[in-house]
């Protein structure tokens, strides 16, 4: 345009010089010479040919503005993007085809059309402030807002928009120029949601990795701590995972461990094999040792190259205490089997013994040197029948006759007798809210007779035993071998040498003893007596200022019931009683004591037997008063079998069991199978003759 205004004035002024000349030559020409007019006619013929190609000059101009302006045109109308101007009224007053194509209308539908009719409602006040800080300012607005067409199709669109002044200098119309970046938008919005679906899926699988209840960890190739689940964290004394990153072992709670644990990680690394299902200790931060049962596996890449380890492991330490409770029972299991046969033939052969030894008291005056004699013989019966109980405590089946106790009472009787003529004292310490415990008073007081002549034997020199007892409520975290629930517990503390470490796993073992003195029986004994009462006996502490040993008896909330003492009478009565016995033996000393009594007897070795000759006295009315039934018959009918055939043949029969399995199931539940009465053998002549008495005699009422 400017090109094209300075050629108009030129050739204007061309124009005005020549009109000039010829004006003022026509004056002249009169008076000119032909000469003159000669050269005037050579100089319009020039100014002719200037104007011809001044003419030529300003047709190829604007030619060359035509097309710059088709060229324009174009450019502006076909441009990639839309290209709007807007009045200050918030009009379209232009606007080129590709806007138009936007906007889905003719160029003449959108002129005048207010531009808010293309944008979403919910973007209006996007254009209305970035309009607002045009008019404030100079220089460009860029922003996002979703536009639509002329079909109510919307489409995002970026806005470059820049203010366009009037011809006095006010800001009025702006220009826009918009491109459809609808692809780009639902890009982002398809990457945002994948983002987002990516912290999910990361949030969800470090709620999975942190609810597993197993501990789970990973590490590089320099054996340094990438990260790991919260319970690893919480086992590491840490309250997050993320404080473990770029740590080691040596940093953690389990220094001592850490050697032993980087030897298995390299091991993994450098072979590339797994490391399964192994079982290890661990320190605890608190100095508590746990076992662990523990995984490794190498850590690839997507090249398969190692760069570093998973581990993983699960707190054994409950099943190992379970494992090592579990062995020890096996142990005096097998002891048991052997125990149980041997006690019965030796309770046997006392029952001889303490009878023949009785009856010969009766013969000899109190004050003969003979009596002395025949009363020590009779204690060490009762010593050697302590030693069978023993025995007997480990045979399979003995159930304890349970019943409430109270313990003060039990634990100062034990630790008088247990003590008595030793060079150890001892002091105990019972709460007033002690509560009572529900077991067999016998047993459980020579668990406890055995723990406290340990304690004493832990002291050649003597020195003083504490027993203290309390109320304790067990579970799971105690990591005890206990069921849930209140227990009364006592721990008696010596002043000894202590046990040596390498000895802790084995001093339960039966007849195991670092002593001089003692047959190892003692601790044995007492633990299968707890371990019968679902309680437990375990070594609580030991070092060289002495050892605690605790155990734990299931409380009881009712009341103890306290028994009137007998004074045992031998009183002479009459009867008929058969008495089955496999020991020849022992139905001979039966025999004399029950004539002793005045009592006649019959005999039989076994259940069959047994039962033929109780027929045939009741065929010919001589029927026996009262059985009495050994328990077991090796090779033949016992007891319990017999009994039952027997009620049968005569429901209202009367029978004792006896056994030299004292602790037999039937003894301490014998009404249960149809007895009246139990004798545990080796048995007095006085308790053999309390129990025919109250038997007669409650079936005389």
């Amino acid at each position: 345009m400017a090109l094209e205004d300075d050629q108009r004035c030129k050739y204007s002024e061309l124009r005005k010089r020549a009109r000039a000349s010829l004006a003022r030559k026509e004056k002249d020409l009169s008076a000119m010479s032909s000469e003159d007019i000669q050269k005037l006619v050579h100089e319009l013929d020039t100014y002719q040919v200037e104007l011809e190609i001044q003419n030529e000059d300003l047709r190829q101009v604007q030619e060359e503005l035509n097309t710059s302006r088709k060229r324009f045109s174009d450019l502006y109308d076909f441009a990639p993007v839309g290209y709007l101007t807007i009045s200050d009224k918030g009009l379209i007053v232009e606007c080129n085809l590709t806007a138009a194509e936007m906007l889905g209308g003719e160029r003449g539908f959108l002129l005048n059309q207010p531009l808010s009719a293309f944008i979403a409602k919910e973007d209006q006040d996007i254009l209305y402030n970035h309009r607002a800080k045009l008019l404030h300012s100079e220089g460009q607005q860029s922003f996002d807002l979703r536009m639509k067409n002329k079909q109510g199709a919307f489409f995002y669109a970026h806005v470059e928009g820049t203010v366009l002044a009037d011809v006095d200098g006010d800001a009025g119309q702006f220009r826009m120029c918009i491109g459809d970046v609808t692809e780009r938008k639902q890009a982002e919005e398809a990457l945002t949601i994948s983002e987002q679906k990516n912290k999910d899926a990361y949030k969800f699988l470090e709620i999975i990795v942190d609810t597993i209840p197993v501990r789970l960890f990973w590490k590089d190739k320099k054996l340094n701590y990438l990260g790991c689940n919260r319970l690893f964290a919480q086992d590491a004394g840490c309250r997050d995972p993320e404080e473990l990153v770029g740590a080691n072992d040596y940093d953690m709670g389990w220094t001592v461990n850490a050697d032993q644990y980087r030897k298995d990680d390299l091991e993994v690394i450098k072979s590339g094999k797994s490391k399964l299902n192994y079982e290890e200790p661990q320190t605890t931060p608190e100095g508590k040792q746990i076992w662990l049962s523990t995984s490794k596996v190498p850590l690839r890449d997507a090249k398969d190259n190692i760069i570093g380890l998973l581990g993983v492991y699960e707190d054994v330490t409950q099943r190992k205490l379970e494992e090592t409770e579990l062995l020890k029972v096996q142990k005096l299991e097998s002891l048991g089997r052997l125990a149980g046969g041997i006690a019965h033939n030796f309770n046997n052969i006392l029952m001889s013994i303490m009878g023949n030894v009785s009856l010969a008291k009766m013969t000899v005056s109190p004050t003969d040197s003979i009596y002395e004699r025949l009363t020590n013989a009779e204690e060490a019966c009762f010593r050697a029948k302590d030693l069978a109980q023993q025995f007997l405590t480990f045979s399979k089946g003995g159930d304890p006759v349970m019943t409430t106790i109270l313990v003060a009472d039990l634990v100062k009787s034990s630790c008088q007798l247990a003590l008595s003529g030793t060079t150890s004292s001892w002091e105990c310490s019972i709460p007033e809210d002690l509560w009572n415990f529900y077991a067999d008073a016998n047993q459980i007081g020579q668990a406890l007779t055995n723990i406290l002549i340990n304690a004493d034997q832990a002291m050649p020199n003597g020195g003083k035993i504490k027993v203290c007892c309390q109320n304790v409520v067990s579970s799971e975290t105690d990591n005890l071998p206990l069921k849930n629930g209140k227990y009364v517990k006592t721990s008696i503390r010596d002043q000894g040498i202590g046990i040596r470490e390498e000895y802790l796993d084995s001093i339960f073992d039966p007849y195991f003893t670092t002593k001089a003195t003692g047959n190892g029986l003692g601790l044995s004994s007492a633990y299968s007596i707890l371990k019968k009462h679902e309680g437990c006996l375990i070594v609580e502490s030991t070092s060289e200022s002495g050892t605690v040993f605790s155990f734990y008896i299931p409380a009881s909330t009712s009341d103890v019931e306290l028994a009137e003492d007998a004074e045992p009478q031998l009183l002479k009565s009459s009867g008929k009683i058969l008495v089955m016995d496999d020991d020849k033996m022992v139905r001979d000393m039966i025999g004399v004591m029950l004539e002793h009594l005045g009592y006649h007897a019959a005999f039989a070795e076994d259940g069959e037997k047994a039962l033929a000759k109780y027929v045939k006295a009741m065929q010919t009315n001589k029927p026996f008063d009262l059985v009495i039934m050994d328990l077991i018959i090796p090779d033949g009918m016992g007891g319990a079998e017999a009994i039952k055939k027997l009620l049968h043949i005569d429901p209202f029969a009367r029978v004792i069991v006896s056994s030299g399995y004292s602790n037999d199931p039937v003894l301490s539940n014998y009404s249960k199978y149809g007895f009246v009465g139990v004798l545990a053998k080796p048995y007095h002549l006085n308790k053999l003759n309390v129990l025919l008495e109250n038997i007669f005699n409650a079936s005389n009422h």
